[in-house]
Parts: C-alpha cells; structure tokens; sequence
C-alpha cells in the first residue's frame, strides 16, 4: 500500500477520482436550485434540449427571468450546449424531469474533473519539489468552492477548465518552448475560454502578452526569425481561437446591433422587461451613491454576517447553495489565514518576477605576491532575458485581473460578494502561496525532513477539509 500510494499516477488518479466523486453526488442529490441563479442558467440548457439545432436569442420570453427582464442567453452559451447533449442522451433512457437536471449538471461535473487532472500535470512541470507538487494540486483541486463549482448548471466550472488548458500551455513552454502542439493548446484554451464567463478573460489578455515577450525576448535567434516565429504561430494561435469562439461574438454582432458581447443589449432587454424596482436605471448600486472603495469593502448588508470584503473571501474558500449555505465561521478564518501567511512569503521572491536574469563572469587573475595562485573576480550584469520572469508576471497579473473585474462589477452594476467571481485567480493564488510557504520553510525552518512533513500534513488536511465540509454540511443540507 506504501508503495502504491508513493505511485504518482496511482495518487493523481485517486485524488482526482475523489474529487470526481463528490462533485457527482453533490450534483445528484441537489434538489433546485443548487447554485446561484442555476434556475436561470438551467433554463438556456432546457431551450437547447427542446430546439435542437436553434440558439436562443438572449430576449426570448422561453429563458427571460421575470424579475431581473434579462437572461444568460446574452452570455457564452458554450457550457449550457454540452449540458443539453447530456440531457439529449439520458432523454432516450427517460424524460422525468430530475434525471433531465441531472444530465445538465454532468457537463460541469467533467469540466471540473477536467480541470483537475489538468492541474495535476500542471503541478507536475512547475514544482521538481514532491511535497509543493502536491500541495499546489490539493489546494486547487480540494479547494470547497472549486468542488462546488462542478455540482450544479454554471459557465464558471468552463471557465475554470479553459483557465487550466491555458495556463497548462504557458508551464509546457517553460519546458519545451512554443511547439505547435503547445501553441494549439494554448490557442484551444482562450477560444473555450472566450465561450466561457467574461470574468476569466483575462486569463486571454496575459496570454497574448506572455507568448509575445518570451518570443521576442526569450530566444537565441536572430530578430528577423523571431518576427517571423511571432507573427506565424501567433496568426495560427488567433486563427484557431477564432475558429472555436468567433461564430459567437459574429451572430453578437448581427442581432445585437454591433454589440459582440451582448452586454448592453442585456440592459437594455432588463430596463424593458425587469419589474420596476429591479430596473439598471433605478437600481442603485455603489456608484450611484457616491461611495469610494472603502465604503464598498466595508459595507455590511443585514443579511451578510460579516461586510463586503470577508464575505467575498470567505465564499471563495466556499459558500454554497442559493449563497445560503456557509461553512463554520472559524474554519474559514483558518483557510484565509492559511492562504494569506503563504501570500506573505512571496515578497522572498520578488527578485524571480525580474523579466531580465543576472549573468555573472568569472575571471581568474594570478595573485603570486600574496601566495596565492590566483583571485577571483566576478563581474555582474542583466544581459539575459528570463522566461521564468516573465511567467511570474503573467501570473501575478492572471491572479489580480479577475480581481479587478470583480470590484469594478460590484461598484458599477451589482452589489454582490460571491467568492466565486474571482475563482479564475485560484491557479495563480495557490501557485504563489506553495511558493511563498516554500521560501518561509527554508528560511526559518533547517530541517528538511520538516520540511517535508509539513507538506505532507497540510495536503492531507486540506483534502480532509473538503471531504468533512462535504459530509457534514453539504449531505446533512440536501439529503436532511
């Protein structure tokens, strides 16, 4: 048994069977609605069950929420496409309405399953130490959020898989350079990620900014052949992300007036349908009452338990059902303490987010007069370009975008503290957390082997902690 969990193939298949595991059963257990606004969501998925072959348009009375006047049809329909072919496939079986639910949720069961195995090969390129390996998996992997993510009708668990592809691309550069399987990996993961949720995007935008740097920077050939790289794998990346996820933001276009990502067709569609107080001109939000930032982090809704601020990072570690379903308070606080003393350690790396690396010169001079056969001298400089740099930044970039995005939805359209909007940002954060606990052990802690166990000890309690949660809270809520 020893031997067999030592096995990595064995222990990825076992961890990510896990995971697997609970996201099925929380998916098949869960009564409507299990997520947020799955009712709405679900209803795009019902639209493509029943008309196959037509895509709805984002106003159409079949998928429009009557309070809010809009539907999800406005966004990337990608995700709720593959749960109507789960449920065109259980409809030969049977039509009762659960088992029809159930389908559509299997999509996101995969997409996560998907992303998890991704993330497996991931931790396996960027970490040569075994203990940080499989800790950054488990903290992705066995985060409650992450899990949850793939128990109900969402675009978010996409967006999490596409996220994996992409940034499994940048880590296979590192190793291999652009190859063109590479290139096609990475060019696979921002079409999907394009049809996915508009919160993942940036995960596109550093992409782009990424494979341009290390390609121009990172290279020993001249500077005619690097254009020439640049503008030929980066014209094949584009024409292939286009192919996947252009028809979209196209048929946009055409219905929506010249508006590719359907936003302002859906205020427009939600200042005509949505009821009186629920309308986006009457709707207040932070702007609208002049609030600055603090005021926004601070804010304290009566039926929060803690302000803006916590709630959002707490529901990152997990919130679930209808937003009503919250872990034990403590608990939480340790996650987040957890995951904030790692976040410290990275200010001992700063120096590896440098895109330029030191080269030092040795020179030998004889030094017969004192004795001594020669003196060393070193001689410094930053004359060569470093990828690794470079991926730090697109890294630490990739975690602060959907960050970004978040508050700015918050204090101009909806106020609303949903951990889950900054989800895109999970690789990134865990990655810089095994990172900075790396650098903390090694600088206070001399021991290897404790190095070593602490490791250990914190994946295994980390998976428990999911585990648990799913036991305690999650089956006792859905099952009674």
């Amino acid at each position: 048994m020893k031997n067999f969990l030592k096995n990595e193939k064995y222990l990825g298949g076992i961890l990510v069977g896990l995971a697997f595991l609970i996201m099925f059963i929380w998916a098949m257990i869960g009564t409507m609605p299990t997520g947020p606004d799955e009712g709405m969501r679900y209803s795009v998925a019902q639209y493509l069950y029943k008309n196959p072959g037509k895509l709805p348009h984002g106003d159409d009375e079949a998928i429009r929420n009557a309070r809010w006047g809009i539907s999800y049809g406005f966004s990337p329909i990608l995700s709720y496409m593959v749960s109507a072919v789960f449920m065109w496939m259980v409809s030969i079986i049977t039509t009762e309405k659960m088992a029809l639910l159930r389908a559509a949720r299997m999509a996101d069961v995969l997409f996560i399953t998907a992303a998890a195995w991704m993330v497996l090969q991931i931790g396996k390129r960027l970490f040569s130490d075994k203990g940080q390996r499989w800790l950054f998996c488990v903290l992705v992997i066995f985060l409650p959020e992450f899990l949850f993510m793939g128990a109900y009708v969402n675009t978010d668990s996409l967006a999490l898989m596409a996220g994996a592809m992409i940034l499994l691309a940048w880590v296979r550069y590192l190793d291999e350079g652009w190859t063109w399987k590479n290139c096609f990996l990475l060019a696979a993961g921002m079409g999907i990620c394009f049809l996915s949720y508009y919160n993942a995007y940036g995960w596109i935008l550093w992409s782009a900014f990424f494979f341009c740097m290390t390609v121009l920077f990172c290279s020993d050939a001249s500077w005619k052949e690097r254009w020439k790289f640049l503008f030929g794998r980066g014209i094949a990346i584009a024409g292939v992300t286009l192919g996947i996820a252009g028809w979209w933001f196209i048929r946009n276009f055409v219905i929506y007036d010249g508006d590719i990502l359907g936003r302002h067709a859906s205020d427009l569609c939600a200042e005509k349908y949505a009821w009186p107080d629920f309308k986006p001109s009457v709707r207040m939000t932070p702007e609208k009452l002049g609030w600055s930032c603090k005021d926004l982090f601070l804010y304290q809704d009566p039926g929060w338990q803690h302000n803006w601020l916590i709630t959002v990072m707490f529901s990152f570690i997990g919130t679930f059902g209808y937003f009503h379903i919250f872990m034990n308070e403590t608990v939480s606080k340790i996650y987040v303490l957890f995951l904030t003393v790692g976040m410290c350690g990275v200010f001992w790396m700063l120096r590896e987010f440098y895109w330029r690396k030191s080269t030092v010169s040795i020179i030998r001079v004889p030094d017969a007069a004192k004795g001594k056969p020669v003196k060393i001298k070193t001689i410094s400089g930053f004359r060569e370009w470093n990828k690794k740099g470079f991926f730090h930044l697109s890294m630490a970039a990739a975690m602060v975008t959907p960050v970004v995005l978040f508050i700015s939805y918050a204090y101009h359209s909806d106020l609303q503290a949903q951990g889950r909007y900054i989800l895109p940002a999970v690789y990134p954060i865990m990655y810089f957390v095994v990172c900075g606990y790396g650098k903390l052990l090694k600088k206070f802690v001399k021991r290897e082997e404790v190095r070593k166990w602490f490791y250990r000890i914190t994946a295994v309690l980390w998976v428990l902690g999911a585990v648990i949660t799913f036991v305690s809270l999650i089956l006792p809520e859905y099952l009674g």
